[in-house]
């Protein structure tokens, strides 16, 4: 019991093997007897019946062209029309077309004379009351020019053989008898016996009424006259020959399955039927079948033994490592509680970090702030001096404007450093509100308009009429963002230029601002240097004024934080395009 629990994996795997080879291969077996009997039904036993009766259309093709030639011939209406004088002279052309054509007979009924001419003379006259000339009247009384029939052949020792009647008709197109030729069915009968040798399929012809009128001497089916007599067959018989459309079935007979193909030959009025047995072909499945088995058996003992013995060294080897395991795990645990600890002072540091970060805002936001206020009593202190300052005074006036200008260096510092201080410090969710988006190009340009004029830069508006729309944004850090890239673009521009405002709205309905300026441009090297902070670039403004390399960090920490970007797109010649893209919102938080 211990050794059958020990290996009772090993038992279920080789039980699920041999499972698995067992319904594999039956499947596989079934799969193909399925396959075979489809292709026996849609392919096989139609391509048969299609070639039997392509021979058969070829075989009738050459009679019924020299029917043809015979009914129009102008000896044979002359011959007739002038009293059907001279017989063997009849005989002669008759007999001419057989050998020259290569047919069974060659013969003419003359309506006249109900005479049958044959290419051996005449053979006898047609008369309504015989049975055996029913053909005749039948074919006098259609409104094609010709049939053909099967029949047998009076001159021929009563050889089954294949008419073709064709109507013979006078110059005023009167009816004057009919001609035509035969062929013996010996060569379909050649072909069909061997295709029986070759594929080992039963094929055989059968009248209307169910008869059997030809199959070769050999068949398994010689001993029926009628296919209501074949065994299995007879219940099915009504529907076979009821139709005359290609008709597939099977059926049981001597506990074999047979299918069977039929289709309609309408130049000869008959069945074709064409039978294969199941059995034989589905015997090299059996065999296949049956060594698939023993395999299956033979490979589920070698792989049971070797799975047995593999599972014994496993076991040996699974016990050294277990002891193994047992002392790295102790190591392990130790390990885990220094770490356990070590993830707790980690911690704890890094919410002091927290703590001192949020100071650090707080304090920057605080002095920024406090800076303000004595910067705007030095502004007023020296506007004072100014003004108490005697006109000729020239050195103090220029200290003054020193100051002034320092101080206003400070103050843009101090607004670019609470910007600053107000984004990084901004963790919660953004509320949005409307604006209208071609109001921020407008408002911009009448804030700059004054500097850039001082500067003698014409600062220009560019406005999409699709912009006029409001969307949901924040106005007051899109105003930042806007204010930052034309005070760049003012900064950096000659004098004498042109600063661009232009708003567009992109087919991904993305909402643009361009400013665009003719300054220096950025070098192709500095470019990885944009948007970071304190990192001023080699390009220094044109007149002198001052940076602190905080602009367009504020702009890019802005347009992130509203789902925005913002970029620097390539231009032609000298100059820079920054370009704010504006997603369109539907919600007011984002």
């Amino acid at each position: 019991m211990t050794g059958f629990a020990r290996y009772r994996l090993v038992w279920i795997v080789c039980m699920l093997l041999l499972i698995g080879f067992l319904t594999n291969s039956i499947s596989s077996y079934y799969v193909s007897r399925a396959n075979v009997r489809e292709t026996i039904t849609e392919s096989s036993l139609p391509l048969t019946s299609d070639n039997i009766y392509s021979v058969i259309q070829r075989d009738l093709l050459q009679p019924t062209f020299i029917s043809s030639m015979m009914a129009n011939d102008a000896f044979l209406r002359d011959w007739a029309i002038s009293g059907e004088q001279d017989p063997d002279q009849l005989r002669r052309y008759l007999d001419e077309i057989r050998r020259e054509y290569g047919t069974v007979t060659s013969f003419f009924v003359s309506e006249e004379s109900r005479t049958y001419y044959y290419w051996g003379g005449i053979l006898k006259q047609v008369d309504e009351q015989e049975p055996r000339d029913v053909w005749y009247f039948r074919v006098r009384e259609i409104d094609e020019p010709f049939e053909i029939n099967v029949d047998v052949d009076m001159a021929n020792n009563d050889a089954l053989t294949v008419f073709v009647n064709y109507r013979v008709y006078d110059y005023e197109q009167n009816f004057i008898g009919v001609t035509g030729t035969g062929l013996t069915v010996n060569r379909v009968n050649a072909m069909i016996e061997d295709y029986e040798a070759r594929f080992n399929r039963e094929i055989f012809f059968v009248g209307a009424d169910g008869r059997i009128v030809l199959s070769p001497s050999n068949s398994r089916l010689a001993a029926f006259d009628n296919v209501s007599e074949i065994p299995g067959l007879a219940a099915q018989v009504g529907g076979l020959l009821a139709t005359q459309e290609e008709c597939k079935l099977s059926y049981q007979r001597d506990g074999k399955t047979y299918f069977l193909n039929s289709r309609w030959v309408p130049e000869l009025h008959w069945y074709l039927m064409v039978e294969q047995s199941e059995d034989e072909l589905l015997s090299p499945l059996r065999n296949t079948l049956t060594f698939n088995i023993f395999l299956a058996l033979v490979i589920t003992v070698i792989v049971s033994g070797m799975c047995i013995s593999a599972i014994g060294l496993h076991q040996k080897r699974l016990q050294v490592r277990n002891e193994e395991l047992s002392s790295k795990n102790v190591e392990i645990e130790r390990q885990k509680h220094e770490l356990e600890l070590s993830a707790q002072e980690l911690a704890d540091a890094n919410a002091a970090l927290s703590m001192v970060n949020r100071e650090k805002d707080d304090f920057l936001g605080i002095v920024a702030h406090d800076l303000r206020g004595p910067l705007s009593n030095i502004f007023g202190l020296a506007d004072l001096m100014k003004d108490g300052l005697r006109g000729d005074d020239t050195q103090a006036r220029e200290l003054l404007s020193d100051i002034r200008k320092c101080g206003k260096q400070m103050l843009e510092l101090i607004g670019d450093l609470l910007d600053v201080s107000s984004i990084e410090s901004f963790h919660g969710p953004v509320e949005l509100e409307p604006c209208p988006w071609n109001r921020l190009a407008v408002d911009v340009q009448e804030r700059f308009q004054a500097r850039a004029a001082a500067k003698r830069i014409e600062l220009v508006l560019h406005l999409d009429k699709c912009a006029e729309q409001g969307i949901l944004t924040r106005s007051k850090w899109m105003d930042i963002c806007l204010n930052n890239l034309v005070n760049n673009a003012i900064k950096y521009a000659p004098q004498g230029s042109q600063v661009t405002i232009e708003t567009a709205v992109t087919p991904n309905e993305e909402f643009e601002l361009r400013v665009r300026d003719a300054g220096p441009g950025i070098p192709e090297g500095e470019r990885e240097l944009l948007f970071q902070k304190f990192r001023p670039l080699s390009s220094r403004p044109s007149g002198g004024e001052h940076s602190s390399g905080l602009g367009l960090y504020i702009v890019r920490k802005m347009c992130q934080r509203l789902g925005a970007t913002v970029e620097l797109e390539e231009t032609k010649g000298q100059g820079c395009c920054f370009v704010i893209r504006h997603p369109r919102y539907t919600t007011t938080r984002i």
